[in-house]
């Protein structure tokens, strides 16, 4: 066993016998030795493991363990075996965001350590720390020490339908409190003389993961819920896709996809869907492929299986699942004007409010009211490519000109101000100053995966296309209509 080689290392071979004592002493060693590597042959953990097993938590509640996700693949013997083989060649398929400190610990154990000190509320619609403490007819000082303290925004900003536990000891003072904060993680706020250390850490997770696919029969929605994915999960598909993908106009009947991807479990109940880690989707007979790789700065990204980056420079649409109402066309006639004239861009009907996001990222240089566009911002992209977005109801706080903008950044919302007859908004795509279709132009080329990492990356996604090629033998999950047409 290697370790047992490990620790014979740290011994010289003994002397030639000189007393019966100094013999018994090293026979005595040596079995103790052996006894601690029989007993505990898992005891280290590889620096590379993906999913390390889940840590207990210990009698001392607090300790600080950090504990990644453990994984339960539910697949047949052979197919974890294959899966197993690949992994040893390549531990980082799995993609694994980095562990915080302090992590995978679970709560409970600290609420059964004295049931009967505890208070539990589910917080109320409007419901603040102080409300809540008042309700329990604790002292309502605590609520202005924990604002004063480090680390205090959750506990400031409180979530219907969340749950709050408070430690009294004395029914009265709140030593400790434990919030409930997301399915997969809560916040911990222990008394300190006049504040309270508050530090946020994450529930043990065990990891599933699910192979699906589907067929578009009336809409990708409904096909995504055939398949048995959440609307979360298909909004983050259209996301990987979106650049080369329009899924407000593109996606038609017979168009099929293919997903991998993590579900979440916390205690044998799934809480959350994790990430995606390798997609298919087949739009117009063309194939679409991405695998998700997580670079040196810990972001996951998607790449072609050949790795180029499947983020663009631009998006295709501003406005996540609206319809065209209107194409980019030299001759249209205008509904208000009641007359012909170049349309110079496209317009998404969409109900007013719903969020617009930069295609790209650029630095505001029009912000506010412009004759017929109406309330309108225009974004430059470097010297050569510009973007418009009009009719707008209003703009997103902390935004002005000047100001630089992230690609998919909401800079506003759907209105109906300027010539229009009903909210939408109107887009505009320009090359040098020249409007050009925002729904034919043709892409900037996108950074591949660097070098460093390509060859990792290309192991990793030969072994996830084999993966996706698998799917084929699962049931096709199709996207009916209500009415079954």
């Amino acid at each position: 066993m290697p370790q047992t080689q490990n620790h014979n290392r740290d011994f010289k071979e003994p002397e030639p016998r000189r007393s019966g004592k100094k013999v018994w002493y090293w026979f005595l060693l040596l079995a103790i030795v052996f006894a601690t590597v029989m007993l505990y042959p898992d005891r280290k953990e590889s620096k590379n493991s993906v999913y390390p097993s889940v840590i207990q938590l210990t009698d001392e509640s607090l300790t600080e363990n950090t504990v990644a996700s453990g994984e339960n693949l539910a697949a047949s013997p052979e197919e974890q075996a294959t899966k197993n083989q690949a992994v040893s060649i390549h531990n980082p398929m799995l993609p694994a965001a980095p562990a915080d400190t302090g992590s995978g610990l679970s709560f409970k154990p600290l609420l059964k350590e004295s049931p009967d000190l505890w208070k539990s509320s589910t917080v109320r619609k409007g419901d603040t720390l102080y409300i809540i403490l008042k309700r329990l007819g604790l002292n309502v000082a605590a609520a202005t020490l924990v604002a004063r303290s480090d680390n205090s925004d959750p506990l400031v900003r409180l979530s219907p339908g969340r749950t709050l536990h408070i430690l009294s000891s004395d029914g009265s003072n709140s030593d400790a409190f434990i919030y409930e904060n997301s399915a997969l993680s809560w916040v911990y706020a222990s008394k300190n003389g006049n504040n309270y250390d508050i530090s946020s850490r994450r529930l043990p997770t065990t990891t599933h993961i699910r192979k699906v696919k589907g067929e578009v029969i009336s809409s990708l929605y409904t096909a995504a819920k055939v398949a048995g994915i959440s609307d979360t999960l298909t909004m983050n598909m259209t996301e990987i896709f979106g650049w080369d993908i329009d899924f407000a106009i593109n996606v038609q009947p017979g168009d099929r996809f293919k997903l991998i991807f993590e579900d979440v479990y916390v205690n044998g109940s799934k809480k959350t869907h994790g990430d995606i880690l390798a997609a298919e989707f087949i739009n117009n007979g063309k194939i679409y492929r991405a695998i998700a790789h997580r670079d040196d700065d810990g972001v996951l990204r998607y790449y072609s299986p050949d790795g180029r980056s499947m983020q663009k420079a631009f998006l295709r649409t501003p406005v996540k699942f609206s319809r065209i109402s209107s194409r980019f066309s030299k001759a249209r006639y205008h509904p208000v004007l009641k007359r012909t004239r170049a349309h110079k861009g496209v317009d998404y009907a969409a109900s007013r409010g719903t969020p617009v996001r930069a295609t790209a990222a650029g630095r505001i240089v029009h912000i506010g009211p412009k004759g017929g566009y109406g309330n309108a911002i225009i974004i430059s992209h470097g010297s050569t490519y510009s973007t418009l977005y009009a009719h707008m109801s209003n703009f997103s706080r902390g935004i002005k000109k000047g100001s630089r903008v992230k690609q998919g950044q909401i800079i506003g919302r759907v209105g109906s101000t300027g010539l229009v007859s009903g909210p939408h908004l109107h887009y505009e795509f320009r090359i040098n100053g020249i409007h050009i279709n925002p729904l034919t132009f043709r892409q900037p080329a996108s950074k591949p995966i660097p070098p460093s990492q390509k060859a990792d990356f290309v192991r990793s996604a030969r072994y996830w296309e084999k993966q996706l090629d698998n799917i084929d033998g699962l049931n096709v999950a199709a996207g009916m209509s209500s009415s079954g047409s």
